[in-house]
């Protein structure tokens, strides 16, 4: 009996694994009712469905749960599904969350390193002290390093936000290089604290899910409070500084439409804007690559509004 991981799943496979429930429904059909499911592990989801469910499946199993399933990968309208025979509640000594919940693939270490060396990078003394006092608070550190950096869309995954944050500092950098009128430590401040609020936004139990202030206030206004309370307690920090710092993840998300409080009014806001862009859907469009082997069209993205192609195995046929 197999023991592959989601991603590694073939047709026809019999498998036994550990899940976490991410979606549950309880469904009609000709003959009762069905259990559809989607289950995630480490590697990627995958949708279930249990034709023949128990008073556990049907009564009590309930998203957020970790169960040992075991079932048939099927195929259903091209994509694989996973037909459950059976399922249960996971005892806690039986996973952990390496198991269930994907991972970055760059170590803790090397993430930490990343942000440390931006850090390092910054000139100005107020910015740079008010980077460090994140820094220098050990849990709130600890808290970023492990925060994902999105729920399903972008570095979705424990260690996402330092990546992806580590990431969009460094892209701001590389336009930097070619305009000389740009301020690199407002870019490096804003990439690396553009999104510090999802530390707040999301929880990371056994599945990455929204909390209430992060769905009721949101992680750019969380963000916003944090750095003007440590602003404040920097003596003489500069109030007009702090407002281009305010500004540049007020303004991140770049368009209205995209639920940012204001428009970018300054050069430096505006590259944060499309260097998060750039990177945010490079990690959605990498995570969309991986599940289709690097190859061919995808499913219709309805975020893109498109399908996407990543080529043939034959090189010669593109």
């Amino acid at each position: 009996m197999s023991q592959k991981r989601i991603s590694d799943y073939v047709i026809e496979d019999i498998v036994t694994g550990f899940f976490s429930v991410r979606r549950k429904e309880v469904r009609e059909y000709t003959r009762g009712q069905y259990v559809h499911l989607e289950l995630g592990d480490s590697s990627g989801r995958i949708d279930g469905k249990m034709w023949d469910p128990d008073q556990f499946a049907l009564n009590e199993l309930g998203a957020g749960m970790v169960v040992k399933a075991r079932g048939v990968v099927t195929e259903y309208n091209g994509k694989k599904q996973l037909t459950v025979d059976k399922i249960r509640v996971a005892e806690k000594t039986e996973f952990t969350l390496e198991d269930i919940l994907p991972h970055s693939t760059q170590p803790l270490d090397q993430r930490r390193a990343r942000i440390l060396d931006l850090t390092a990078k910054i000139e100005n003394t107020y910015i740079k002290q008010l980077a460090e006092s994140f820094w220098q608070d050990e849990k709130f550190f600890n808290d970023f390093l492990n925060a994902a950096a999105g729920k399903l869309w972008h570095h979705a995954y424990i260690g996402g936000l330092s990546e992806h944050s580590a990431n969009v500092a460094e892209l701001a950098l590389r336009v930097a290089a070619g305009y000389d009128f740009l301020d690199k430590d407002l870019l490096i401040f804003g990439g690396l604290f553009h999104d510090a609020g999802k530390v707040e936004q999301y929880t990371i139990d056994t599945m990455i899910d929204y909390s209430d202030s992060g769905r009721l206030i949101g992680h750019i206004c969380i963000a916003d409070v944090w750095i003007t309370e440590r602003a404040h307690k920097i003596e003489s920090f500069p109030e007009s500084l702090l407002v281009k710092l305010r500004h540049m993840i007020l303004a991140h998300q770049g368009q209205l439409e995209y639920a940012t409080p204001v428009l970018p009014q300054i050069s430096e806001a505006f590259v944060l804007f499309y260097s998060d862009e750039i990177d945010s859907k490079m990690g959605a469009i990498e995570r969309i690559r991986e599940r289709h082997g690097g190859e061919g069209w995808s499913e219709y993205v309805k975020l893109l509004d498109r399908h996407l192609f990543f080529g043939n195995k034959d090189k010669g046929k593109e």
